[in-house]
């Protein structure tokens, strides 16, 4: 836990030389004499490879010379593109300076700044790597995941962030959490920024000093794999990552709707009753959720047949889908370990199958299947490195699939969760264990002994800070606390010691996959509560279990910001809380938040009073005006999706990755944005009726409204009831919107409204938009249609760069925002006086004209 600091041990290096086409650089390191390292003895041999990955990132890769490591395999986590452009160090838009005795390395910005320099640290032990970089103590830092911040979006100086996933409610601040995302972003004050992701599974400590001029690595194993992006915009530094990892896979569209989930629906009949308590209630509802309420005591592929018969499982779904909604269940990576001593399961086949395929984590021995404790009882895990895995799990699914045809799934627990802790565990009382009750059945009733109690792996000599900032006493945790043991072994005789935090994301994928073979190449929905580097290319993302606070309330922008940064575009917090009784006023607030986040889902915890949408009268108002908002604009939304996936944008975004010259921007982490072109100021404050919102300069146009802001960089305090939501659009934007609805097969089938948003008089700009669609589910996506918008104060235009999918949705209208006295219209340049004026707002009403049609339109 950085008890001793830092460790500078030294190397040396020799026979540096480019390739002949000056994209790599290679060398050897040795190890020089050095002060002696506590925590791992140092490795003699390195060798070193330098590469120029494109024009803004390079990579710094140094493992052992004399014998292989650990490393994520690139099918897992990506490392830059399979055949990436040929860039030399000359042509780079960055620099490289290198000193060979002590060896440190340094890449500098194309203006001379830092983006890393490894003079402050540098040790290569076999269970202890370290390396640091020098930062600006003016610059801000972003990143670094995944915890719940107290302090905010901005990371403190004398900052710890320690990745080593873990089972700890989200509610809990300012310790390590579900996922481990070692990637940073520094920003300066005049908005360059730059950034670093050191591609390690290995559990790690990143601290950041307490002067702020440096940061550290501090490693558990595995090699060093940095990748350096020079920017120099933060939103060039999102997509240099992700060019790293692979951008966000594309939702499939209705996944874009609203969701609806509780722990502690007592029956079916309770959840289909709030299926139609939404419908009457007039509230937008897409997808019904089930947590393991469904399960026969809580065993995955099962249903409770006295409770949520699994005939009548299919008739709710199969009523979900001819109302056009769908249905996502949930799934715990825990598989039953069957005692023979029971007479109430035999014959559980996704147990007897695992057994048979031999699928499942080994403990230390390698022999044995490795027992654990999870909502079940005794379980057994997927080995998801192992060649069964994905049959095994397909399998399983398959099966379910056919009693009742889910859309998507839901794999929670998967960090992995453990119930108990120990090298080695044994179902000693099974008359007992499980207890099935759920007071006693989170509490482990397995006898667990460490049988090797000197295991290096299970006891590194370096303690990353695990579970510190819980803990009273403010010591780490053992890593092997409450999860599968550093020892247990995986397929390839691989350490859960090395592919620990991995556990989430290859289960996302495996389950994905999965999916799209089940559901006919339709694109998959799976949610997962762990994630690394790249998760966002198979599944989505929630911030896990927050309570019902203000302060979660604040924070859940934070972390579904910097989950945005981490490559996941599709994330979002439990609305409402998840833990304990949410309230009218609290509940009316947080909808109108996350009705504008990408994944919106209600959700609360077993015991805690209902708080779906529908229960308090102001609530249901607050939601029909922000989910309808939502509903309206899911054409540009799902067109943000598609360009993360494309391109590698951001579709949540901070206002710096937006404004990076706008200093003020840089400490806004109360406001967040769609795209670069909508602001949300939402109520975060208790008893508040009105906001204090950060505008950048320029104009903006309140979407419910219309009403303009023309700021100068300045902050406005406005207005804002139980039930409303401050939702601007940007002044040279343009979003194509579609009629509201109750299910987003409403809105695809309604026709269009085109908002153009002029910019200010002192801008003098063009506003440009564009829309992307398609079937919405198809997994290859051939056939789409892409239209381009561009307006100035005189003129629109629409043209279809490419109308390969057929629709026969039209425009019926095309709304100026920012114009007056219009008295001429034209259409495709005839007259036209099918318009209105109400103040800056035009409204020019069209006939006939396809979306997918080019046509111009000019006012005067």
């Amino acid at each position: 836990l950085g008890l001793l600091g830092s460790v500078c041990a030294e190397y040396s290096l020799t026979d540096a030389s480019w390739n002949s086409e000056r994209t790599v650089l290679t060398g050897s390191l040795a190890s020089l004499a050095a002060p002696e390292n506590p925590y791992s003895a140092n490795l003699p041999s390195l060798t070193l490879t330098f590469t120029v990955v494109d024009s803004s990132t390079s990579r710094v890769h140094v493992t052992s010379a004399d014998s292989p490591r650990w490393e994520i395999p690139t099918e897992i986590v990506g490392a830059g593109p399979d055949a990436p452009p040929v860039v030399s160090i000359d042509e780079a838009d960055f620099s490289l300076s290198y000193t060979s005795s002590p060896f440190t390395f340094a890449v500098s910005n194309a203006d001379g700044s830092t983006a890393f320099n490894s003079s402050t640290s540098f040790h290569f032990g076999d269970q202890y790597l370290e390396l640091g970089t020098s930062l600006s103590s003016s610059d801000k830092l972003f990143g670094l995941g995944e915890k719940s911040r107290s302090t905010g979006s901005v990371i403190p100086p004398g900052t710890t962030t320690t990745m080593w996933a873990r089972d700890m409610a989200a509610a809990v601040f300012d310790t390590n959490l579900y996922a481990s995302h070692p990637f940073f972003l520094s920003l300066s004050d005049s908005g360059a920024a730059s950034g670093a992701f050191l591609r390690n599974s290995n559990g790690l400590d990143v601290e950041y000093s307490d002067a702020g001029d440096s940061l550290t690595f501090k490693a558990l194993g595995g090699v060093v794999d940095l990748f350096v992006f020079t920017g120099p915009e933060p939103a060039d530094v999102a997509r240099q990552f992700q060019g790293v990892v692979g951008t966000p896979t594309l939702q499939p569209y209705w996944a874009l709707g609203f969701h609806q989930c509780r722990y502690g629906y007592k029956n079916l009949q309770e959840a289909a009753d709030v299926v139609k308590g939404y419908a009457d209630a007039g509230i937008p509802l897409d997808i019904a959720w089930l947590d393991i309420d469904y399960m026969n005591l809580w065993l995955d592929f099962t249903y409770d047949e006295v409770n949520f018969p699994s005939s009548d499982v299919k008739a709710f779904v199969d009523g979900l889908h001819a109302d056009n909604q769908k249905f996502v269940p949930i799934v715990d990576p825990g598989i039953l370990a069957v005692d023979p001593s029971w007479d109430w399961v035999q014959d559980y086949g996704a147990f007897v199958s695992g057994i048979e395929m031999d699928v499942f984590v080994k403990d230390l021995t390698g022999e044995y299947p490795y027992l654990g404790q999870v909502w079940p009882g005794p379980v057994h895990f997927p080995d998801w490195f192992h060649p069964n895995a994905t049959e095994f799990w397909t399998t399983q699914l398959k099966n379910w699939h056919d009693v009742a045809e889910f859309d998507g799934i839901w794999v929670d627990m998967n960090e992995v969760s453990n119930f108990c802790t120990g090298q080695v565990c044994q179902n000693t009382d099974p008359a007992n264990c499980p207890t099935h009750q759920v007071d006693t059945q989170t509490q482990c009733c397995l006898s667990c002994t460490d049988i090797d109690e000197g295991n290096p792996l299970d006891n590194p000599k370096y303690l990353i800070g695990n579970d510190v900032g819980v803990n009273d006493d403010g010591q780490p945790s053992p890593i092997n606390t409450k999860t599968i043991p550093a020892s247990a072994k995986h397929f390839g005789d691989l350490s859960e010691y090395d592919v620990h935090n991995l556990h989430g994301t290859m289960e996302a994928k495996v389950t994905s996959d999965a999916l799209e073979s089940i559901r006919g190449g339709r694109r998959s929905f799976v949610l997962s509560r762990s994630s690394f580097p790249g998760h966002g290319n198979h599944a989505s993302h929630w911030t896990g279990d927050n309570a019902a606070t203000w302060d979660d309330l604040r924070r859940s922008i934070v972390t579904v910001n910097d989950f945005a940064l981490f490559g996941i575009s599709m994330v979002g917090a439990d609305i409402c809380g998840f833990i304990g009784d949410s309230n009218e006023e609290l509940c009316a607030r947080w909808i109108e938040v996350g009705a504008f986040h990408p994944f919106s889902r209600n959700h609360n915890t077993y015991g805690a009073a209902p708080q779906e949408l529908y229960r308090w009268d102001s609530v249901a108002e607050a939601s029909r005006r922000a989910l309808g908002m939502r509903y309206q604009i899911l054409p540009h939304l799902y067109t943000l999706m598609y360009k993360a996936n494309a391109d590698g944008d951001l579709v949540s975004n901070y206002l710096w990755t937006i404004f990076p010259a706008d200093a003020s921007t840089h400490s806004v982490d109360a406001q967040f944005m769609l795209g670069d072109g909508i602001l949300v100021s939402p109520v975060l404050e208790e008893g508040a009726r009105e906001v204090e919102a950060y505008f950048p300069a320029g104009k903006w146009y309140n979407l419910f409204t219309m009403e303009s802001i023309e700021s100068s960089g300045e902050t406005v305090t406005l207005s804002a009831e139980l039930e409303e939501v401050n939702v601007h659009v940007r002044g040279g934007k343009i979003v194509p919107t579609q009629a509201g609805g109750l299910t987003t097969v409403d809105v695809q089938a309604s026709d269009y409204s085109i908002i153009v948003a002029l910019c200010g008089q002192e801008e003098n700009c063009a506003s440009t938009g564009e829309l992307f669609v398609d079937d919405g589910e198809s997994v290859e996506v051939t056939d789409f249609l892409h239209v381009d918008y561009v307006a100035t104060s005189s003129s629109f235009s629409s043209t279809v760069s490419e109308a390969s999918y057929a629709t026969k949705n039209l425009v019926a209208s095309v709304k100026v925002l920012g114009v007056s006295d219009i008295t001429i219209v034209t259409v495709n340049g005839g007259d036209w006086d099918k318009f209105e004026q109400d103040g800056e707002v035009l409204t020019v009403m069209l006939e006939g004209i396809s979306v997918s049609d080019s046509f111009t339109l000019t006012y005067d």
